[in-house]
């Protein structure tokens, strides 16, 4: 015996061949289908009013104008990551002594991590100083493209210092130990179980919270 939900009207009397029979059924269809509808407009238009909020509150300045920074500094996260995988990873392929096809990675990765280090380490860029990490004479070819690099770097960390929250590229590491997730990750290509051995890009930290994780050679 078969049992109808409640609500749903019971066509077992009914002629499969009766028009009417045909026509409710696919009424009740209908309206089954358009009240899933309506509930997942609702969820959605919830879902909407919440990520609004969250955009609101984020975004809002607190008095000390943390909150204003705070949008700054995710700004120069996501330009220092953009900055790092495409125009230092660019720099550091065209400074190969061989052709690129034959740059062992971690050869790479290596030049990577020196242009880092003096974009973002401690003393102000210079392109002297950024062709002589890659073994290249202040005359390369590449002194151009290194310039304008340094000039990118100079920009974000003019922008770091005005910050009234404390902010830091980090390139604190431990030869061989294992990859801590919370803020480091494996170069692409390199696995993330095996022990790390030098740094390829700092972490960019802001009030001891990561906007970036450093990201480390590993094997």
């Amino acid at each position: 015996m078969t049992i109808s939900a409640p609500g749903t009207p019971d066509f077992s009397h009914m002629s499969p061949e009766d028009p009417v029979n045909g026509l409710a059924r696919r009424l009740t269809l209908l309206e089954r289908d358009y009240k899933a509808l309506l509930r997942d407009h609702e969820q959605l238009r919830l879902r909407v009013d919440e990520l609004e909020e969250g955009a609101d509150a984020w975004a809002s300045p607190r008095p000390d104008g943390a909150g204003q920074d705070n949008n700054i500094h995710h700004l120069i996260a996501r330009e220092f990551v953009v900055l790092v995988e495409q125009r230092v990873q660019n720099l550091a392929r065209a400074a190969a002594r061989s052709q690129p096809s034959q740059d062992p990675p971690e050869a790479l990765h290596r030049r990577i991590g020196a242009i880092c280090r003096v974009l973002f380490g401690t003393a102000e860029p210079s392109p002297s100083a950024l062709l002589s990490a890659v073994h290249r004479s202040r005359l390369d070819p590449l002194a151009s493209d290194a310039a304008r690099l340094c000039e990118r770097a100079q920009e974000m960390r003019r922008k770091l210092e005005s910050s009234v929250m404390p902010a830091s590229w980090d390139f604190e590491f431990t030869p061989g130990a294992p990859l801590d997730e919370t803020w480091q990750e494996p170069w692409p290509s390199c696995t993330a179980e095996l022990p790390g051995r030098f740094v390829v890009a700092p972490a960019y930290l802001v009030a001891e919270q990561v906007y970036a994780k450093q990201r480390v050679h590993t094997g």
